[in-house]
C-alpha cells in the first residue's frame, strides 16, 4: 500500500522538519481522553426508570400552548365585466351567454336568420326557432353549386307539400370553405324562399337550433296543400 506521509516521520527524526509546539499540545489533549477535554465520564440524558413513552412526552409537552387558527374563508372572484365597443356587442353577449350558461341560442349570433313570408307566419316564429315544430324530412345541399342547388331547393318544397309535411329543414352549409368564406348557398337559398315561386310553400322559416345545424341550415315551415 503507498503511503505518501511515511517519510515526514523520517524526517522528523534527521531534523528536517520540526513539529510546531501548538500540534504537539493539541495531540496531548485529544489523547487525554474526555474527562480532560470538559466532558463527564457518565452519559447524559438517561431516561428515568419505570415511566413510559405517553408519560414522558405529556412531561415535555407541559407547558406547550396551542396556537390560536383563525378559520380563513375563500372568496369566490367577482365574474368580469366584458366590456364592448363598436359593433360586438352582439357577439360579447352570445359569449357571455356561453359563459354563463354553456349555451348560446341560434337568434343571439350573426349566422342567425327569420322571415315570415306569410303574415300568419310571424305567429309561428317563435316556436320555429325553439325547434318545437317535428322534422319530417330534410335537404343537404353540400357537394352542389348555387345554380345545381335552385331546382334541387325548389323539387324538394314542393314534394314535401305534395306529402303534407309541415316543417322540413335546409341544410345550406356556413360557407366556411366557399371563395371568400362567404355564404353564397346560405344567402341564396333565404332568396329563394322568400321569392314569389317558393313563397307560395313557406308560412316562415328560421334558422336551426345548434343541434341541427345551427346558422349552417334553416327550418322551414310549409303551408298545407
Amino acid at each position: 500500500m503507498h503511503h505518501p506521509f511515511a517519510i515526514l516521520e523520517e524526517w522528523v527524526k534527521q531534523g528536517r522538519i520540526r513539529v510546531s509546539d501548538r500540534l504537539v499540545d493539541e495531540e496531548e489533549e485529544v489523547d487525554s481522553g474526555p474527562a480532560a477535554a470538559g466532558f463527564p465520564d457518565e452519559p447524559l440524558g438517561e431516561e428515568p426508570e419505570g415511566e413510559s413513552e405517553a408519560e414522558l412526552f405529556e412531561a415535555a409537552m407541559q407547558d406547550v400552548r396551542p396556537l390560536m387558527q383563525k378559520q380563513i374563508r375563500a372568496r369566490a372572484p367577482d365574474p368580469v365585466a366584458i366590456r364592448s365597443s363598436n359593433d360586438e356587442d352582439e357577439d360579447l353577449k352570445s359569449l357571455q351567454e356561453f359563459c354563463r350558461n354553456g349555451r348560446v341560442e341560434a337568434e343571439h349570433t350573426r349566422e342567425y336568420v327569420e322571415h315570415a313570408a306569410h303574415p300568419v307566419g310571424r305567429l309561428y316564429l317563435n316556436d320555429l326557432r325553439q325547434g318545437r315544430f317535428a322534422i319530417q324530412a330534410h335537404l343537404d345541399l353540400h357537394g352542389l353549386t348555387v345554380d345545381q342547388a335552385r331546382p334541387v331547393v325548389e323539387a324538394f318544397l314542393e314534394a314535401s307539400v305534395r306529402a303534407r309535411y309541415g316543417c322540413v329543414r335546409v341544410v345550406h352549409g356556413r360557407g366556411l370553405h366557399s371563395v371568400g368564406k362567404q355564404p353564397l348557398m346560405k344567402k341564396n337559398v333565404e332568396r329563394w324562399l322568400s321569392h314569389r315561386r317558393l313563397a307560395r310553400y313557406v308560412v316562415a322559416y328560421t334558422s336551426a337550433r345548434a343541434v341541427d345545424g345551427g346558422g349552417g341550415a334553416v327550418y322551414v315551415l310549409l303551408r298545407s296543400r
